[in-house]
């Protein structure tokens, strides 16, 4: 399985279980502020990235582009 696609079930799954939103409400091309994150979850998303996959992400990255899409995250994250 590519590294995208592990990036992608792995997110899926915390923001399933965090948000308690529906796996169907989740696509690439939805903008995570339109999943009404707040700061906490984006806490928990920045952990689990270096916890699970070595990934730094930083809060600018999300206030510097607060339109990005769980697809795009996801991309960036397999790029590292």
């Amino acid at each position: 399985m590519e590294k995208y696609q592990i990036l992608y079930e792995r997110i899926c799954a915390m923001l399933y279980e965090a948000r308690e939103l529906r796996l169907t409400s989740l696509s690439a091309d939805v903008p995570l502020q339109q999943l009404g994150l707040d700061s906490l979850d984006y806490v928990e998303l920045m952990l689990l990235a270096k916890r699970e996959f070595g990934i730094s992400l930083s809060a600018e990255m999300f206030l510097e582009q607060p339109d990005m899409t769980l697809g795009e995250l996801c991309r960036y994250m397999s790029m590292q």
